[in-house]
């Protein structure tokens, strides 16, 4: 199983699309806090998701997330699970799975806010002050710890061509071992 952390806007989703196309699944942990924001009738915008997010962990442990989501996986040896926050997620995985391999992707905050206001999603930030505030609380959840802790990182600041070609690397070499 890899897990991937990484602050918002690293390439985290561009990991998984190389990934899904070397024939893993996936998983994200974002989708099932929105999942879960949905039906408890949450504006499913950064700022509110965000609060949701961290009310949950506050009620129900910091690993939340990561219970929720482990029901999504079928395959733990071809997946892929996004959205690593803290370190008791991660405890919960390695508590519950073989062979956990954590990727932290790495890109510095000026590109991650051009990528995300490119990428124009719902709940994105839409500016750099949002972007700071997303950065300090999932700080505040443990995503530091997670990244520094990680088996391997991977640095995102060249071009999306580079990052793909640096995945599919790193994906070659945990699927055929030397």
């Amino acid at each position: 199983m890899i897990i991937l952390t990484g602050m918002p806007g690293s390439g985290k989703d561009e990991f998984v699309r190389v990934a899904r196309e070397m024939g893993f699944s996936d998983v994200h942990m974002g989708d099932t806090v929105k999942e879960y924001a949905k039906e408890a009738g949450i504006p499913i915008t950064d700022r509110e998701i965000g609060q949701y997010a961290t009310e949950e962990r506050k009620k129900n442990g910091m690993d939340i997330w990561a219970r929720r989501t482990s029901e999504r996986i079928i395959d733990p040896e071809r997946t892929v699970v996004d959205g690593l926050r803290n370190i008791e997620e991660l405890d919960f995985f390695k508590n519950h799975y073989q062979n956990v391999i954590v990727v932290a992707i790495y890109a510095n905050r000026n590109e991650r806010l051009t990528r995300i206001l490119k990428r124009n999603r719902l709940d994105d930030v839409k500016s750099g002050q949002e972007l700071e505030q997303r950065d300090s609380r999932e700080l505040s959840w443990g995503i530091g710890k997670t990244i520094s802790l990680a088996d391997h990182m991977i640095v995102n600041d060249g071009t999306l061509e580079e990052f793909h070609d640096n995945v599919r690397e790193f994906l070659s070499k945990i699927k055929n071992p030397s």
